[in-house]
């Protein structure tokens, strides 16, 4: 079955206040979207209504075969199933400080999807040693570095076998050191055909691993195309200085 993503026309407000405005975006099964722009373009947000975590005003957003309408998010069977397609991982790892690294990862496979203990575990060994994490199963949160946090934060969220990815600023808490860890994981992933989509103000990487660029601003989508397009030859004198503040 074809497996894609399919933003149409999208709307959000707060109040008076307009987040995203009419934002169209479709991604196709396997593709890598970063996701930049200024603090406050909208970009979490849209991540956000993806899966439903946030409402929208406007528009709909097709996930496969799901739809999310303007106030479907409190229609759990609509929501669910797009909740778990995907993976969402964010800058603060969320997780759980009194469980172990591997009672972390097997928790939502075996209390959501009903995943016998043993195969969790052995599951979770794999994805573990994936990231690099094979040595830390019985260590706890407060014992590891943000990089290695983060690392388990991914292992937690492939856990679910999702289709796709949602990373949320999930490097900007992280020294250099660790940012890069985080990233190579991440493209290792891409390599293995995950959809993922990635808030990020790592320019680097986006040149490095992104399929497509997409440039959120004042909540629309300003500029979008190849890494090499976009970031080496912005079309629009706002994308330009964007740029220059972020790569300094």
């Amino acid at each position: 079955m074809s497996w894609s993503i399919n933003v149409r026309n999208v709307t959000k407000r707060y109040g008076s206040r307009t987040i995203l405005d009419n934002v169209s975006l479709t991604i196709p099964s396997g593709e890598t979207i970063a996701l930049i722009g200024p603090s406050g373009g909208g970009k979490s947000t849209l991540l956000r209504c993806l899966n439903g975590l946030n409402t929208f005003d406007g528009g709909e957003i097709h996930v496969g075969p799901h739809r999310l309408a303007p106030g479907s998010h409190h229609q759990r069977a609509q929501v669910d199933p797009i909740r778990r397609s995907f993976g969402m991982i964010f800058q603060d790892f969320q997780l759980f400080p009194h469980l172990s690294v591997m009672d972390n990862v097997i928790e939502a496979p075996t209390r959501v999807l009903g995943v016998a203990s043993s195969d969790a575990k052995a599951r979770a060994g794999q994805l573990l040693d994936r990231v690099g994490m094979a040595g830390f199963a019985n260590a706890y949160p407060q014992q590891l570095s943000g990089g290695q946090k983060q690392r388990v934060a991914i292992a937690r969220a492939l856990a679910m076998e999702p289709r796709g990815l949602l990373c949320d600023e999930i490097t900007s808490a992280l020294d250099p050191e660790l940012k890069n860890e985080v990233l190579g994981v991440l493209e290792t992933l891409k390599r293995d055909g995950l959809t993922m989509i990635l808030v990020t103000h790592e320019i680097g990487f986006a040149r490095r691993a992104a399929d497509r660029v997409v440039m959120l601003c004042d909540g629309r989508i300003l500029e979008q195309g190849p890494p090499a397009q976009v970031l080496d030859n912005p079309k629009t004198e706002r994308m330009g200085v964007f740029l220059k503040r972020v790569m300094g």
